[in-house]
């Protein structure tokens, strides 16, 4: 008799255990839309949405971990499955959220870079009218290589933008712009000094 209530208790045992299981759909769900906003690079075009979705994940690992170390009948896997539904939901709107992102990168991007050529080439019609005579040879020379320079910076933009880093050309287009309006008011500034003396 003793012998039938123990194989009663392990027959009841491995039921409840059987029923504790990890909602491995929910989880694999997640585990492949966080995989597909990486893909789409969410951590570069929708940082926030990114860290949201890994938080939710880190959330769910934790949870999972917690119930794991439980024995099997007393295993509750209710919150795991909704922690996997946020995390999955998290990380679909950080898939959403970064093609949107770079969309808008590749159109800054795009205009960037036009504006760097047209800045580019202000730059240098400026440096053909710079002010020459006696001390400004060693200036004119580093204009004149600044101005070069930012031909450089240009082609590595459009080569970025190309290869689809979209952030890397907004950052080389916006450095060429910086510089050749820096160049230009440099320019101005001798022009000024000059008609003054």
């Amino acid at each position: 008799m003793r012998w039938m209530q123990g194989m009663m208790a392990v027959v009841l045992g491995l039921g409840l255990a059987a029923c504790a299981q990890a909602p491995k759909a929910d989880i694999d769900a997640a585990k492949q839309a966080l995989d597909d906003a990486q893909r789409a690079q969410a951590s570069d075009y929708a940082s926030e949405a990114w860290t949201a979705a890994k938080d939710a994940e880190a959330k769910l690992q934790t949870e999972l971990d917690a119930q794991s170390k439980k024995w099997a009948p007393l295993r509750s896997y209710e919150q795991s499955k909704q922690l996997a539904q946020t995390a999955k939901n998290e990380a679909d709107r950080a898939s959403k959220e970064a093609t949107a992102g770079k969309e808008k990168a590749k159109a800054d991007a795009g205009d960037l870079i036009a504006q760097a050529k047209t800045a580019y080439q202000n730059a240098q019609t400026a440096l053909q009218t710079a002010p020459h005579g006696k001390g400004t040879e060693a200036d004119l020379a580093s204009l004149k290589t600044d101005t070069e320079s930012i031909d450089g910076q240009i082609q590595e933009a459009q080569r970025l933008y190309d290869g689809g880093d979209f952030l890397g050309a907004k950052t080389k287009a916006q450095a060429a712009v910086d510089a050749a309006n820096k160049i230009q008011a440099e320019i101005q500034e001798a022009k000024s000094r000059r008609r003054a003396a």
